[in-house]
């Protein structure tokens, strides 16, 4: 009876907690969550589906368990043996005590070692299972979302993105740690423990199964909540990873502004809604496990109660009695797991939504049919009436037409905000126009590969970036497969070849998170160079000297003439330097 007003007093106290919900969460979690469950069985059906290509992975794993399971079953035996006949009236075989004594103990030592080692072959083979298939869900995420348009990097965010990469696709290893292999071991030993039973007394069996509808209802009624609380976790340590991830980015403006103060408490914010998540997540969880265990624990306690009545009537043996109980035990032992894997799914669930949302985000379409010309473009750029917007009712460009050919350079000149580097972005098919057409040698954007597209364009933008690796592969990364020579001759293009050639490693001096070892001019000078490695058709220059000193502003201006010679030329500019080279502007 204490047991019962504990058990009780404690699911009241954590039921309480709940109050810890702004009413703004609440809200949320009410909306979120009437539409959770069917999302989340397709979202487990989709998991399941990604384990199609491992088969043979996944029936080595099941085969495991399926031994470790009918060893499990085996594991009442040796006890019944030692109390009928080691310690009671009964023979095993005709053998005398010390013999069955001696059976007993090699019977539970075998047992024993034989459930550790498929235990952990079936550990070793589905963990190296779930580990490539995180690998490869990794991969393919990834994958997705450089070819996502920038409209959805624009609205998710960097740090959002990183934690869909990074943490959404462990739900993968929860699927099959916390999911199949459970799963397939609770309804194997369920399955086998049912059977050995309604051979040993089948009104027992029968009778141990009284309490299993009532803890299924439980977990049916928990498994909307669970999946709506894990979610909204997820959501929650997206924001805190975001706000770390653009804090750190610019931390040199965080710390000349003296604004480290306001980003703690802008973080901690983010941080405190997230503890607020995850303890609704953990309050369900623990209530609904309490209450599933103590309706089993009811059941357990009716078997136990009928098979002592039995046993004190002379109708059952102690050691039956103990293997009775053992086996009503282990029915309870795959049912709670397979009630507790109704938590453990939905939260898994919850990761693998996020990422399987991205996955089903439309990549940048091109039309069927479209062919790569065998050549490289001639580079004769058409833009007629072209109109678009970053939303419906925010228009930047109204029916933009001009003409660029080879050996022409056309100034992009206005206010900030008119629209400038969004044309060079519709080039770059960055993003779709919503009217008018973009030709490249007379063929629309839209009918060309993408591939075939974006190499035949070279950009340097206004604020380069360059990757934490060195001058001499960030050069490369105009062409992957340019030679030592081409790069360092591309560096000489771009006058920059000089200075780096002084440093103690030359072309393999690393250049920092985001070129910060370099200077904004050496900067720019490394992105022409990439642009001279690339060796495209068509140009485009994005405010290359609107940050630079005369000096350094020379040098660039005259790498920039070297670089658009014999090339179609878009250039975004405000100096006139910039501007008086233009042919059109």
């Amino acid at each position: 009876m204490l047991a019962v007003v504990a058990l009780v007093a404690a699911t009241g106290v954590l039921w309480a907690r709940r109050d810890m919900l702004t009413p703004r969460d609440a809200t949320w979690y009410r909306a979120v969550g009437s539409q959770q469950l069917v999302r989340t069985f397709a979202v487990e059906r989709r998991l399941v589906g990604l384990l199609r290509p491992h088969s043979w992975a996944v029936a080595a794993g099941l085969a495991a368990t399926l031994g470790a399971t009918l060893v499990g079953l085996a594991q009442p035996w040796p006890t019944k043996i030692l109390v009928d006949d080691v310690l009671g009236t009964q023979q095993l075989f005709g053998l005398s005590r010390s013999a069955a004594l001696a059976v007993t103990v090699l019977l539970t030592m075998t047992l024993f070692v034989l459930s550790g080692a498929l235990g952990l072959l079936q550990t070793k083979l589905m963990f190296g299972l779930s580990q490539r298939l995180i690998r490869d869900l990794r991969a393919r995420l990834f994958g997705h979302m450089t070819r996502l348009s920038l409209r959805f990097h624009d609205e998710r965010g960097t740090g959002d993105a990183v934690y869909r990469v990074t943490t959404d696709t462990y739900a993968v290893q929860s699927v099959l740690h916390e999911g199949l292999a459970p799963f397939v071991a609770a309804v194997l030993a369920l399955v086998g423990t049912m059977v050995v039973m309604v051979r040993l007394d089948p009104v027992f069996a029968l009778l141990s199964l009284v309490s299993v509808p009532a803890a299924a209802l439980t977990a049916r009624r928990f498994r909307t909540r669970i999946n709506s609380a894990s979610l909204a976790v997820h959501e929650r340590e997206s924001d805190v990873y975001s706000h770390a991830q653009q804090a750190f980015v610019g931390i040199r403006t965080v710390q000349a502004f003296g604004r480290e103060g306001h980003e703690v408490k802008r973080f901690l914010a983010r941080a405190e809604a997230s503890r607020r998540a995850m303890m609704r997540l953990v309050t369900d969880q623990t209530v609904f496990g309490l209450l599933v265990d103590f309706v089993l624990a009811l059941g357990l306690a009716l078997v136990t109660w009928v098979a002592a009545r039995r046993a004190l009537s002379g109708q059952l043996t102690a050691g039956e009695v103990l293997v009775l109980i053992a086996y009503a035990g282990a029915i309870y032992g795959p049912v709670s797991s397979l009630t507790t894997l109704t938590a453990d799914l939905a939260s898994a669930a919850a990761g693998a939504q996020r990422v399987f949302e991205v996955l089903d985000e439309p990549q940048v379409a091109q039309r069927r049919g479209a062919r790569a010309p065998s050549r490289l473009a001639r580079g004769e750029v058409h833009f007629d009436e072209v109109t678009f917007g970053y939303s419906e009712d925010h228009r930047v460009l109204h029916g933009v037409t001009f003409d660029a050919g080879p050996d022409e350079l056309v100034a992009l000149v206005g206010p900030t905000g008119a629209g400038k580097s969004t044309i060079v972005s519709l080039l770059l098919r960055l993003y779709d126009t919503n009217g008018g057409r973009i030709l490249v040698d007379g063929v629309d954007v839209r009918d060309l590969p993408l591939g075939w597209l974006r190499n035949q364009i070279s950009l340097v933008p206004q604020d380069p970036v360059l990757f934490p690796i060195s001058v001499r592969e960030n050069i490369r990364y105009g062409r992957l497969d340019a030679t030592d020579r081409a790069v360092e001759h591309a560096a000489r293009l771009a006058n920059i070849y000089d200075e780096l050639v002084a440093e103690p490693r030359g072309l393999d001096t690393p250049v920092g998170d985001r070129g910060v070892t370099l200077s904004g001019g050496q900067r720019q000078r490394v992105a022409i160079a990439r642009a001279f490695v690339r060796d495209a058709p068509i140009v485009v220059l994005d405010e290359p000297t609107s940050a630079l000193d005369a000096a350094t502003e020379a040098l660039v201006l005259e790498a920039l003439d070297r670089l658009m010679a014999d090339r179609t030329g878009l250039v975004i500019a405000h100096r006139l330097a910039t501007v008086h080279r233009a042919h059109q502007v």
